[in-house]
């Protein structure tokens, strides 16, 4: 046992800002760090009572999705409490929800508000370590967290079963069913389709009458877990509307990473609409006919794939094992215009996208895109657009 534990606690505090209580059974909080002001007092004096262990070390999880962890100190009567902390940043809703918990008047809200704002944010995994700390800090006793949290274990057919008969036992008792497997249907035709103005209506229509699932621990994680799922949805259907696969697959990554950064389920609910759209966008300007042939289907993924190479007809020809000519005629006739042509037209729209969305210069993008020189790209371009690349860049940034 550690012979100066109000040092150690006050020690523990200052490196790592994680409220730590130290109590002594059965519910006298002897001393706290930090040393809270009135405001917040109602939290130490409650924290014995209020929450409930069943091992050493163990944690609670509140409603508001905090945690409190305790460590007893084998003989003695003395146990560590630690916390509240949370994983995610707090919310006017969690911390009005965690003041009700913890039966805490709403006129000490910026007092709390205050210390849950300077309390870190650590993840579930950083708690349980924490606590595995402390517990061999105090009781010289190391813990599997795996083992003693039951971090590793998996659910039986059997719980899975009974788990998902009292859903739906809970959803027939409040009358709360999925209702986006009709509407899903309906969205995703319209990115598959490239239908822009028909999605709007149909996101306009249906907007605050979904109900949907819970897969996440709290809301915030509920509705990045269901941007995950329905970024997923929406990668496949512009797939097979004819988006390039990998061009369909890094927008799907660059989606779900940046809606992992944020911290708003506003927020998120604004980059999930922005998603929907971008994909329905992409696949309408680049839609190609119903019933195109898995052959021409393959080389238009190849060349999307290879803007950044010096990439001719013999090049597609190769690919598809065909000859030069066969593969040619087929192209034509399928889509109504030449290879040469949808090579050029590939590394043009790349060009567009470099010039709007990079800092890269013209003469990085020409050699970038295989273009025999800055001039004849400049030329190509406007040719195309009727405007010079560094004209594009600057309307583009007004």
């Amino acid at each position: 046992m550690i012979e100066n534990l109000q040092e150690f606690c006050r020690l523990f505090y200052t490196s790592t800002f994680i409220p730590v209580n130290v109590c002594r059974t059965p519910g006298t909080v002897l001393y706290s760090y930090p040393e809270y002001q009135n405001s917040i007092l109602n939290i130490t004096s409650t924290l014995p009572y209020m929450l409930t262990f069943h091992k050493n070390p163990d944690y609670y999880l509140m409603e508001s999705f905090c945690y409190f962890g305790q460590i007893s100190i084998e003989g003695s009567d003395e146990f560590l409490i630690i916390g509240p902390v949370f994983s995610v940043p707090v919310t006017e809703s969690s911390i009005r929800m965690f003041m009700k918990e913890c039966g805490i008047s709403m006129e000490f809200k910026d007092g709390i508000t205050s210390f849950l704002n300077n309390t870190p944010r650590i993840s579930f995994n950083q708690f349980t370590q924490t606590l595995a700390f402390l517990h061999l800090s105090l009781n010289n006793q190391t813990v599997d967290l795996a083992r003693h949290f039951h971090l590793d274990d998996t659910p039986s057919l059997e719980e899975i079963s009974t788990i998902h008969s009292s859903q739906i036992h809970d959803a027939k008792e409040e009358q709360l069913f999925h209702n986006t497997y009709s509407f899903e249907q309906q969205y995703l035709e319209c990115v598959k389709n490239g239908e822009t103005i028909r999605l709007k209506k149909l996101m306009d229509s249906v907007e605050h009458r979904l109900i949907m699932g819970k897969i996440g621990d709290t809301l915030l994680r509920n509705v990045k877990n269901l941007m995950i799922a329905c970024t997923t949805l929406t990668t496949r259907a512009a797939i097979a509307g004819g988006m390039d696969i990998e061009q369909a697959y890094q927008l799907s990554d660059v989606y779900i990473n940046e809606g992992e950064k944020m911290q708003s389920v506003k927020a998120l609910a604004t980059l999930q609409r922005t998603m929907i759209f971008d994909f329905t966008e992409r696949v309408a300007k680049n839609k190609l006919p119903h019933g195109m042939s898995k052959e021409i289907s393959d080389c238009i993924q190849f060349i999307s794939q290879h803007t950044n190479e010096l990439i001719r007809v013999d090049d597609v020809a190769a690919f598809a094992g065909k000859s030069k000519t066969y593969i040619s005629q087929k192209f034509k006739k399928e889509l109504g215009f030449d290879i040469s042509s949808f090579i050029m037209r590939c590394k043009l729209e790349e060009a567009k996208s470099l010039l709007t969305y990079s800092d890269q210069s013209l003469s990085e993008i020409s050699s970038y895109l295989c273009f025999s020189s800055q001039a004849y790209f400049q030329n190509v371009f406007k040719k195309k657009y009727g405007l010079t690349p560094m004209q594009y860049r600057n309307q583009t940034i007004k």
